[in-house]
């Protein structure tokens, strides 16, 4: 009656992508465009994995930046704009994502298939086996090159990958929560199956939502046991509304309501698949260089723990975490993650992108998040078109072609070539190339006669890039306390004539008191110096603060100095111009 076939249904592809969240997604466009025939294998009925409407994690992870700032045009397409996290159902966009896939003439998208099976031929992946959720039907994809986008490594294990797990004290899976308050009164039934828990037991849903910290299953088997680890997570959801509406917490939320519950959880960490490089956390705080380092990582190295204080109640399987935040990410430029973390070290064909990478417990606190996997997958997308194109193999890529990836990875995300073999198109509609702190979200300099921004700016010292205090020009500004840093702005004079020399900042409560600032001209005929209080508000427009009047001839150039020795606090340093004096 369902019309299934005994024998599963064939169809080959030049590279099978398995998951469909931003990893997967990131790889399948990436590869249609450059030429390659995709199968998008996803087991659920919508993409985006923890970014889709199921799970509702907004995506994270500055994009469109570092040493190949092109990367990442693809996820700027696909990825939400929640404004929180869970968001509502409309912030996710689950139809632009499948619009944006089925619009692309070489991606096959496969919904509701569920890999479980994996044929090979000596150490390569020849075919994927998939059964439709829905009715049983089972497809065999085979091809070249494939994609592990799962999160969990699944392809990879079950091909035999060498992979690793952390044994105890993993990062866990969260269910997220929103409720509302009713115009009136809403009842609320007992749930004796939920955890028995007072007010007391756990933090309290601010903001009517429950967020990413309702977290469970460090201790337990993400794979083995991940229904169980999901029903726990449901059971403290439950067990915490009841208290709110049944137990202590009555009194104040006779209106209150469920409006969403996650019931797909969404994991953080498994099974992780070893590629030629694993990735340490030694290697992102020391920023140790590879040649092949691509994907901007931002995100701190940020690990998840029980929090003790709700934990009293269920010791051996705590429901709410908290998270450290670990420092030395360079947060604006971005840790540039080296393409052999991106496929397996002993499978020779397969990819892999996402949380399943070749990295360490600890640097995947870093490269986690959403917008960042994605990249990974823009990276495989690419180099699986060499790999076509040449007829070799991932790790040929590095060894052979390196230099054909990294012009692939300059290319706008949006160009495109119906296969490997033609011409590659750029189209009309390309976004315009960032910078290596990512694409300008602040006062357009070109749009300010004579301004010149901080990134044109000479920097000694330790300086920390900032974007909390606005305006500011282009990528932000630099702040630093460090009293051996100086930030140096070169002017050059228009005209001949008078002028004022201007420095933008914004003001603060931690910004210096007493900054000192010298204007010296390029062959020193004239020196000024002044002392410039920032925790006051500027006297112009923009953030700009006069040092002084100058008068120069055309052409003069003029050095403005600002020293962090002696500041009592932290130098503001955004930008600076000369201004015309009437």
């Amino acid at each position: 009656l369902l019309g299934i076939t005994k024998k599963p249904l064939e169809k080959k592809y030049d590279l099978v992508v398995i998951g469909g969240g931003y990893s997967g997604l990131g790889a399948a466009i990436s590869g249609a465009r450059m030429g390659c025939k995709v199968a998008l294998i996803q087991d659920r009925g919508v993409l985006g994995g923890n970014g889709s409407s199921e799970v509702r994690v907004w995506a994270k992870g500055n994009i469109r930046r570092g040493k190949y700032p092109r990367i990442g045009e693809i996820i700027e397409e696909i990825c939400d704009h929640a404004k929180k996290s869970p968001g509502t159902y409309e912030e996710f966009e689950d139809a632009k994502k499948e619009a944006i896939v089925r619009a692309e003439k070489n991606i096959d998208l496969q919904l509701f298939h569920h890999a479980f099976k994996v044929e090979k031929q000596g150490n390569k992946v020849s075919a994927v086996h998939a059964f439709n959720v829905r009715n049983g039907q089972v497809t065999r994809f085979s091809g070249p090159l494939f994609v592990d986008a799962t999160g969990h490594g699944t392809i990879g294990y079950l091909a035999g990958a060498d992979h690793t797990m952390t044994e105890k004290a993993r990062m866990g899976m969260s269910n997220m929560w929103a409720w509302a308050n009713d115009a009136s009164e809403v009842s609320y039934p007992e749930t004796p199956w939920a955890l028995d828990l007072r007010m007391m037991d756990f933090p309290y849903p601010r903001a009517f939502h429950g967020q990413w910290f309702w977290e469970s299953g460090y201790d337990k088997d993400p794979l083995g046991d991940a229904e169980g680890i999901r029903d726990w997570n449901l059971r403290a959801v439950f067990g915490a509304f009841n208290a709110m509406k049944n137990r202590d917490g009555s009194d104040k939320h006779k209106n209150a309501k469920l409006t969403w519950v996650a019931y797909i959880g969404g994991p953080r960490e498994s099974r992780r698949l070893l590629g030629d490089v694993i990735l340490t956390e030694e290697d992102i705080v020391t920023k140790h260089e590879f040649p092949d380092g691509c994907v901007p990582s931002t995100w701190s190295i940020d690990l998840h723990y029980p929090k003790k204080q709700y934990a009293q109640k269920f010791p051996d399987n705590p429901f709410i975490s908290y998270a450290v935040h670990g420092k030395g990410v360079d947060r604006s430029y971005g840790y540039p993650v080296p393409y052999r973390c991106f496929y397996s070290r002993n499978i020779e064909n397969l990819f892999m992108a996402g949380r399943c990478i070749s990295v360490t417990h600890e640097a995947l606190g870093t490269v986690r998040v959403m917008k960042t996997c994605g990249m990974m997958g823009e990276v495989v997308g690419r180099a699986a078109s060499i790999c076509i194109q040449k007829d070799c193999l991932p790790r040929d890529v590095y060894e052979s072609h390196l230099d054909d990836l990294i012009k692939l990875i300059n290319l706008p995300g949006k160009a495109f070539r119906p296969t490997v073999n033609d011409k590659i198109i750029i189209p009309d509609d390309a976004m315009q190339l960032a910078g290596p702190y990512g694409a300008p979200n602040g006062l357009d300099p070109k749009k300010f006669p004579g301004v010149v921004d901080d990134i044109q700016a000479v920097f000694k010292g330790r300086w920390t890039r900032g974007q909390g205090l606005k305006p500011y020009f282009s990528f932000g500004y630099q702040y630093s306390s460090d009293p051996e840093s100086i930030a140096t702005f070169t002017l050059e004079a228009p005209k001949a004539g008078q002028y004022e020399t201007r420095i933008a900042y914004q003001p603060h409560p931690n910004r210096g008191k007493s900054v000192s600032v010298d204007v010296t001209t390029g062959d020193k005929t004239i020196k000024m110096n002044s002392t410039v209080n920032m925790t006051q508000k500027p006297s112009f427009e923009n953030g700009f603060h006069s040092v002084g009047k100058i008068t120069l001839r055309k052409g003069q150039k003029v050095m403005v100095s600002l020293h962090a020795k002696g500041s009592q606090g932290n130098v503001h340093v955004d930008a600076a111009k000369l201004h015309p004096v009437d």
